[in-house]
C-alpha cells in the first residue's frame, strides 16, 4: 500500500510517515468507484489510493496533511471529504482538461464554471454547496500550514449557491411511528431488527453505530450503556433499555468482541451494509414509495417524534449533538409548517366550501 502510494506521489517517505499514510489509509477505507462513462461500480478499493491517482504530487501531501488534521474531525467526515475531493478532480480531469488535481489550477473562474456546470446537470443547490465548502476548507487549512505559497481561496460566498434553510422539497423524509413500526416488522431475525432499532433509539449516525464495537457497551449494576463516539470525535453514554437490551444480546449471541452491528453472515456492518437493509425492510412494509429508507431516515424520524411527544427543542438539540439549534430547528420548522399550511389552507376553503356544492 505504502509502496504503491510513495510511487504514484513521487514521495520518499521514513518510517513515521509511512505508518501516518497506513493509519489514514485504513481511516478513509474502501469504496467503489463509479466508472463516469458507464455510471457503473468497479472493485472496491482505499480511497486513499484514488486519491494518490488523480492528485499531483504536492497536492497529495496537502490533502493528506489536511484529512490528518482535526479541522476535518468525524470519520464519515474524512470519508466524505475525500469523496468530494475525487469528485472536484474528476471535474478538472474531464471537464478542464488537466492531466490531474493540483490546487494552483483551481482559481475563481473554475469554480464559477463548476457551478454552471453542475447546474446544467441539475445537481442539488445544496450538493452543490457542500462541494465547494469542502475545497474551501482543503484551501483554508493549506494556506495556513504553508503561507509560503501564497495560495488565495478561489471560493467565495458570491460563487456559491444559494440554499433556502425553510426548503422542504429536498429535506430528508420522516417514517412516522406505525410505519417504522412496519419496517422493524419486516425483520426476519434479531440482527436485522437490532441495527434500525438501535439507530432509532440513539438517533445515530451510521458510521457512529458501525465504528462501535462489543468492548464499548459497559456494564453498571443493572445497567447496561454504550460509550459512542459521536461527530466531532465527541464522547457519549447512552443507557440503553432494558428491552433494547433483550433484542441485543439476541444479535450478539455469544459473542464478547468484535463489531456491535453484524449482518447475518457473521460480517460487520459498514453503512453500505445497512443501507442495503434498511431499503429493502423499507420496500417490504411499503413505507416510503419510491424513496430509500436510510439511516439518516430514522435520525430524522426520532428527532421528529420527540417534537411530537413535546420535548423541549433545547433536549432534542442535546440527544441530537447538533452543535447549533438551527440545524435542530430544520426538523421543527417542517413538522410545524406542514401542520399550519394544512390549517390555514383549511380556513381558506371554508370561505367558499359551500359554492363548490353546485358542482358536485
Amino acid at each position: 500500500m505504502s509502496t504503491e502510494i510513495d510511487h504514484r506521489s513521487g514521495n520518499t517517505v521514513n518510517r513515521a510517515v509511512e505508518q501516518q499514510l497506513l493509519h489514514l489509509r485504513d481511516i478513509l477505507g474502501q469504496v467503489a468507484p463509479r466508472d463516469p462513462r458507464t455510471r457503473r461500480l468497479g472493485p472496491r478499493r482505499w480511497r486513499l489510493e484514488l486519491l494518490a491517482e488523480v492528485c499531483a504530487p504536492e497536492t497529495f501531501r496537502h490533502v493528506v496533511s489536511w484529512l490528518s488534521s482535526t479541522l476535518v474531525t468525524s470519520v464519515g467526515s474524512k470519508q466524505a471529504y475525500a469523496d468530494d475531493i475525487r469528485h472536484w478532480a474528476r471535474y478538472l480531469i474531464v471537464e478542464e482538461g488537466h492531466a490531474n488535481f493540483t490546487l494552483e489550477d483551481v482559481g475563481p473562474f473554475v469554480v464559477r464554471g463548476y457551478r454552471q456546470h453542475e447546474e446544467a446537470r441539475q445537481s442539488s443547490p445544496r450538493t452543490i454547496r457542500r462541494r465547494m465548502d469542502v475545497l474551501s476548507s482543503l484551501f483554508h487549512y493549506t494556506m495556513w500550514a504553508n503561507p509560503h505559497l501564497g495560495l488565495m481561496n478561489p471560493v467565495t460566498k458570491f460563487d456559491k449557491p444559494r440554499v433556502d434553510p425553510r426548503d422542504d422539497t429536498t429535506a430528508t423524509p420522516i417514517l412516522e411511528v406505525e410505519e417504522f413500526q412496519a419496517l422493524l416488522d419486516q425483520a426476519t431475525t434479531p440482527r436485522q431488527m437490532w441495527v434500525p432499532a438501535l439507530i432509532y433509539t440513539l438517533a445515530g449516525r451510521v458510521s457512529e453505530c458501525c465504528t462501535a464495537g462489543l468492548h464499548n457497551i459497559k456494564h453498571e449494576g443493572d445497567q447496561r450503556k454504550l460509550d459512542l463516539r459521536r461527530k466531532g470525535g465527541k464522547g457519549r453514554v447512552f443507557v440503553l433499555p432494558s428491552k433494547l437490551c433483550d433484542l441485543m444480546d439476541l444479535a450478539v449471541g455469544d459473542r464478547a468482541s468484535g463489531a456491535l452491528l453484524l449482518d447475518d453472515n457473521d460480517l460487520p456492518l459498514d453503512r453500505h451494509g445497512v443501507d442495503r437493509l434498511l431499503n429493502r425492510l423499507g420496500r417490504q412494509a411499503g413505507v416510503l414509495p419510491g424513496r430509500d429508507v436510510t439511516p439518516h431516515v430514522l435520525r430524522a424520524s426520532k428527532l421528529t417524534h420527540m417534537h411530537d411527544e413535546g420535548v423541549l427543542l433545547e433536549e432534542i438539540q442535546e440527544y441530537a449533538d447538533h452543535a447549533h439549534i438551527e440545524t435542530t430547528l430544520r426538523y421543527i420548522r417542517r413538522r410545524g409548517g406542514e401542520a399550519l399550511k394544512a390549517k390555514h389552507a383549511a380556513a381558506a376553503v371554508k370561505v367558499y366550501d359551500h359554492l363548490i356544492d353546485k358542482f358536485v
